[in-house]
């Protein structure tokens, strides 16, 4: 099956050899006609028959089978499933606030975008204060999608997104929105843990923080060097450069260099590090990271479990004291100045209602304060 999938990939740079090669069989069919050699011309179009059909059954196959495994992965490949938390669908899975909301917002309604672990915040939030897609005649996914930390800021930059919702900007994406003449207006909002997670088959449980950035940064390369019972070499994931859980990485590693990993263990997708660390060649050498609420709840993976950090689970309680090595803020960014509905928004973000739709999403939510400026 792998080979066949594999095919499938390849078939997009195999279709110009193939339609030059029907297109030299189909000269050389005209060609056997045109002189009248009926033996060579009735088994030229029997070959060419029978190539095609073998072929275009082949492709189809091929890309059924592709399409299967992509579809078990669909989640994934999505990092989340959209629609579930899509604003305005009844049933969907985004918190109503018991507290009062303010009333909807008119006018030019700020577009917002962000990571996929923030989506659920920030679609509750449009649910809360935008009008009813369908008393306005607009879109919801016009104003309200999720694209990933890193596209954010591009989108941002590009005026295609009012408001993200987020991690910190790394220090490369601070660099180009200096260039392009850009300033970030960033307010915190709330706050959440950066886990490490391994296959429950893998016997560790713990690692100190330094053990972490000794894994990272390629020193540490075998399990069995941090307590395992057998030798295993250690499979560290990481993601794309400018994503969120990445730049976040870049900061646990307090200045020391990342060994850069091999094509196959860079995640191009949160979802897609939680499968990889679980199901890579069906073993339990890997490691991966990600954020706890995003783990735990949206992408629930029954193979996989976090690991305490320097002897501290990840817990919604060792969060809020502040005991958990590994935490990160979340920010709303957005490029200066802000419209006047942006700041309603940042403004909602810190009543009761809009408290309520961090905490009970699963985020720890932070009190008001001065917005940083970058």
């Amino acid at each position: 099956m792998a080979a066949i999938v594999g095919f499938s990939n390849m078939l997009p740079s195999l279709t110009i050899p193939m339609i030059f090669l029907i297109f030299i069989a189909g000269l050389f069919l005209l060609g056997s006609w045109f002189f009248k050699n009926r033996k060579i011309a009735k088994t030229a179009t029997v070959t060419i028959l029978g190539a095609t059909l073998v072929a275009v059954c082949g492709c189809s196959i091929a890309y059924w089978i592709d399409w299967q495994t992509r579809s078990r992965y669909d989640v994934v490949r999505a990092n989340i499933n959209e629609w579930d938390y899509r604003p305005f669908r009844e049933g969907n899975k985004l918190v109503v606030p018991e507290n009062p909301t303010p009333e909807r917002l008119t006018g030019t309604l700020p577009k917002l975008s962000g990571a996929y672990a923030l989506y659920p915040v920030y679609a509750a939030v449009a649910q809360a204060l935008y009008p009813h897609p369908e008393n306005s005649g607009y879109y919801i996914w016009e104003f309200v999608d999720t694209t990933g930390s890193d596209r954010t800021f591009q989108m941002l930059n590009r005026g295609n997104a009012d408001l993200i919702f987020g991690g910190a900007p790394s220090e490369a994406q601070l660099e180009v929105a200096q260039k392009a003449g850009i300033q970030y207006e960033m307010t915190p909002f709330g706050r959440e843990a950066f886990v490490f997670f391994v296959n429950k088959e893998n016997p560790i449980n713990n690692l100190s923080s330094e053990q972490i950035r000794r894994i990272y940064s390629g020193k540490i390369k075998d399990w069995k060097e941090i307590g395992a019972p057998e030798s295993e070499e250690i499979i560290a994931f990481q993601r794309n450069k400018g994503s969120g859980s990445q730049t976040m990485l870049e900061k646990i590693m307090a200045g020391t260099p990342i060994a850069p990993p091999i094509e196959e263990r860079v995640s191009d997708g949160m979802g897609t590090i939680l499968t990889q660390t679980a199901e890579y060649r069906n073993k339990n050498s890997a490691i991966g990271f990600s954020f706890r609420f995003y783990t735990l709840e949206m992408m629930r993976n029954d193979k996989l479990k976090l690991l305490s950090i320097d002897g501290i689970a990840p817990t919604k309680e060792n969060i809020e004291n502040g005991t958990y090595p590994f935490i990160a803020d979340f920010y709303m960014i957005s490029a200066k100045p802000r419209s006047k509905n942006t700041k309603k928004i940042v403004e909602f973000m810190f009543s009761p209602a809009g408290q309520e739709i961090i905490e009970k999403t699963g985020y720890i939510p932070l009190p008001k304060s001065n917005p940083t400026e970058k």
